[in-house]
């Protein structure tokens, strides 16, 4: 039988009693040992501390030793000088428990602290696991049991039990300019998007800027390239401009539409009068109605929209239905899912509620996820799903709950608190309460004066500074991390009074914190009032 690892994991004083408690809530079989080095906090360890005061434990009967992750330096010298094996351990210590128990597969290093390790290692492993995923849904849909939306050396696809196929709508394409068509195909295939959408208006009459706005997004993008309209003659025009899939067609236009029968199609339920069925049972029987005409039209490759929604006459739940209803009739059917419609009507945060729609569209085994970032609320969304989906899929085939996974959607939530207590030896002798603290009069900076926005495109903020009372900057520091902001304006004499510096970086830190949430940067404003 094989015996238990030893390790012994070196902290500070203040910090040995929680790394304990940490270290405790393991489940593997490693034998531990808690070991506080004279040292108040474990972050003023440095390497050669380490390798001198360790030499007077017996360490030696360890199989390693794990240093604090916030060391700084390499620990390399430390190993040579005990003879045996010491690495960096997590920065937190409610990292432990994670760490240890896979700590044996884990490629422990001297220089990366092994939270780092072990996401890298879980996030390897994960995309390894959606590429094989991936590739099986290719060859099954090369072969006919799927759908197939090649471009070039380019395509999407998705066969039944693989996932579906992530469809990012461009929304008003036609009122872009070429180069706002790009940024946002761009925009949307960096964020995980398998094909991009060029939407057109309401009311069509607009088939020389479909196929304008089509070819902008195939000049930006490797992916294939839909064309969403309810125009036969835009729907036309985008397909002859390189469109690779049709949104979408029904009982009032599928006759116009069978000149384009070779390119694949997504069908609605609606009716010759454009009117979509309340009752999801209406609905489904309209849908199969309308998939028989497209078929005796002569399109082969077709995919079915049972309508996702939850504007009034129609509920979230009679929606689910009509998808339940239809599949039960048409397993294994191309579907389409637009979870959109519903992200975009509610005033709601969208990260756990695209988690959810990519749950509940991947549960009813659909083939296309469609979303779109028509307003403020939802921008992310495309991000979103397609890290969702990739959760569901991953606990899907590990057969567990979407939770202990090397990806996740906790944006201002987290899974394990690492605050640290006030500990005993840090109770203060004199306590100030800020709130009786009399409010001293506002001076000026003789140095000047700072306005701070955000540059979302960058991801970068941005501190203009002006001299006296100009109206124009005479500086402009930016840089993607607050420290890096007031570190050039404090080595560039830009500030001279402790208040204005410390006011700067109060808002310098807000300003990152709209950056990573989205929410807007108002200067002197909350930013979750």
């Amino acid at each position: 039988m094989k015996e238990a690892l030893k390790v012994l994991i070196v902290t500070g004083l203040k910090a040995k009693s929680f790394v304990e408690q940490y270290a405790n809530m393991r489940k593997s079989d490693v034998k531990v040992d808690v070991l506080a080095l004279p040292v108040p906090v474990a972050a003023l360890i440095t390497p050669s501390y380490a390798a001198r005061r360790l030499r007077e434990f017996k360490v030696g009967n360890y199989d390693l030793i794990l240093m604090p992750g916030s060391v700084r330096g390499d620990l390399k010298g430390v190993g040579e000088a005990l003879n045996g094996s010491v690495f960096k351990g997590p920065r937190h210590a409610a990292d432990l428990p994670e760490i240890l128990d896979q700590i044996e597969e884990l490629p422990l290093s001297t220089v990366k602290p092994a939270c780092e390790l072990a996401a890298d290692l879980l996030a390897r492993k994960a995309e390894r696991e959606i590429k094989a995923l991936k590739a099986e849904a290719l060859r099954r849909a090369e072969k006919g049991d799927g759908i197939l939306i090649r471009r070039g050396k380019h395509g999407a696809y998705w066969a039944p039990g693989c996932m579906p196929i992530l469809l990012a709508e461009i929304a008003d394409a036609s009122k872009m300019s070429d180069e706002e068509i790009a940024r946002a195909a761009r925009y949307y295939a960096s964020c995980g998007a398998d094909m991009v959408d060029v939407g057109m208006e309401a009311g069509g009459g607009k088939p020389d800027e479909a196929g304008r706005a089509v070819k902008a997004a195939l000049r930006a993008v490797k992916v294939p390239v839909s064309i969403d309209s309810a125009d036969p003659e835009e729907l036309e025009a985008g397909v002859k401009a390189g469109a690779s899939l049709i949104l979408s067609g029904d009982a009032s236009n599928l006759q116009d539409l069978s000149k384009l029968k070779k390119t694949p199609v997504v069908v609605t339920p609606a009716g010759p009068d454009g009117v979509i069925p309340e009752s999801f049972a209406e609905r489904v029987g309209r849908l199969e109605e309308n998939l028989e005409e497209a078929e005796r039209l002569g399109f082969k490759r077709l995919i079915a929209d049972p309508i996702l929604g939850l504007a009034p006459p129609y509920t979230f739940l009679d929606s689910l239905l009509g998808y339940w209803e239809f599949l039960r009739r048409k397993p294994g059917f191309p579907v389409f899912f637009g979870a959109g419609n519903v992200s975009e009507l509610s005033d709601v945060d969208s990260p756990g509620l695209n988690f959810l729609l990519a749950l509940l569209g991947w549960e009813l085994g659909v083939a296309f996820l469609f979303t779109v970032e028509a307003s403020r609320k939802t921008v992310g969304s495309v991000l979103e799903l397609s890290r969702a989906v990739r959760m569901v899929v991953l606990a899907s085939r590990k057969k567990t709950p979407p939770k202990d996974l090397p990806l996740n959607l906790l944006i201002l939530k987290e899974k394990r608190c690492r605050e640290e207590p006030l500990l005993p030896g840090e109770k203060p002798r004199r306590l100030i309460e800020a709130a009786e603290v009399e409010e001293t009069a506002v001076h000026r900076d003789p140095k000047g004066s700072f306005k701070i926005k955000i540059d979302r495109d960058s991801g970068e903020i941005l501190a203009l500074h002006f001299k006296g009372g100009a109206a124009r900057p005479s500086t402009a520091v930016r840089g993607s991390r607050p420290e890096a902001v007031y570190r050039a304006i404090v080595r560039e004499n830009l500030v001279s009074l402790l208040d204005h510096a410390a006011y700067l970086g109060f808002e310098l830190g807000k300003a990152l914190v709209a950056l990573k949430t989205g929410r807007s940067y108002v200067q002197d404003e909350d930013v979750f009032p």
